[in-house]
């Protein structure tokens, strides 16, 4: 039996770090249900693991879940496909605050991230707890958002990109040619805990299905600048060989670009429900095209 995890809490919301975590052998599954138990609970987990392998990465992966072959980014080559690399040499960034895919008719559940290259200073990656923030509504509030609708569109930062010269005129026609929106309630579910989380973030949400747009802009301006409050906030000054995992359903993320010009490059697994329990990443990639405006 496989002695229990032991977890830190490193805020008083959101964020908790695994002390410990033996890798020398594989991973248990009693420790894989210990690691999704804090991650429920926590939100987001820090494992300070410098040897992990992708092999051990994506064994964690596949526990969760079905791991994600992402569309646009490269991965580590055969065997390893569902290992993103997001690499700021490539160009690769995040650095927005949103729900990874989150345009998708299901996106992920759960995302890992492992620091394989880090800058000298900064790269700092912060998350938002959107339980937290969405249990200090008020009451009106939280009954006014019942049963809304928000769009939630990928072709809205890739224009931002375009314009800024972030991505090539190429890429942004490879990306926007997919028309990947969806339409999701602003406040869902989560299907272990049974809290309620804002699902939101300025990056993908375009509007909110049905309202006037002058209404829509104010009411996600409002909802916007309430889930940026500190208090709701966890943020991670990484080490090299960290590894993040966070629960995708229930946080926002912002991977904060101030390093330029030194490189960040991080191995990065996104996992799927398996087919079954909820859309499968083959159905996101059928289904994604089809949901229009």
């Amino acid at each position: 039996m496989s002695p229990p995890l032991t977890v830190r809490a490193l805020g008083p919301r959101i964020g908790a770090e695994v002390l410990k975590l033996d890798l020398t052998g594989k991973l248990s599954a009693q420790t894989l249900q210990q690691l999704e138990a804090a991650l429920v609970q926590h939100e987001a987990l820090v494992l300070h693991v410098p040897e992990l392998t992708p092999e051990q990465q994506l064994a964690m992966a596949l526990h969760f879940g079905e791991p994600e072959v992402h569309t646009f980014y490269p991965n580590l080559g055969q065997g390893y496909e569902q290992i993103t690399v997001i690499d700021s040499k490539l160009g690769d960034r995040a650095d927005m605050w949103h729900h990874d895919e989150s345009f998708l008719p299901s996106p992920p559940m759960v995302t890992m991230t492992h620091a394989r290259i880090l800058p000298p200073t900064g790269g700092d990656t912060c998350w938002i707890s959107m339980t937290s923030a969405y249990d200090a509504l008020s009451a009106r509030m939280k009954q006014y958002l019942e049963g809304l609708h928000a769009w939630h569109d990928m072709n809205a930062p890739m224009t931002a990109a375009l314009q800024q010269g972030v991505v090539t005129h190429e890429r942004y026609v490879q990306v926007v040619t997919q028309n990947r929106r969806h339409l999701h309630p602003m406040v869902r579910v989560h299907p272990v805990t049974g809290r309620k989380a804002l699902y939101i973030s300025p990056t993908y949400v375009t509007h909110i299905d049905g309202l006037p747009p002058a209404e829509s802009r104010a009411i996600l301006a409002y909802l916007h600048a309430h889930c940026m409050q500190v208090e709701f906030m966890f943020k991670h000054r990484w080490t090299l060989g960290d590894m993040v995992i966070w629960d995708n359903r229930s946080v926002v993320h912002n991977a904060i670009l101030d390093y330029a010009p030194h490189q960040r490059r991080m191995h990065r697994a996104s996992v799927f429900a398996r087919q079954g329990t909820a859309t499968s990443q083959q159905d996101n990639k059928e289904a994604a095209c089809a949901t229009t405006v």
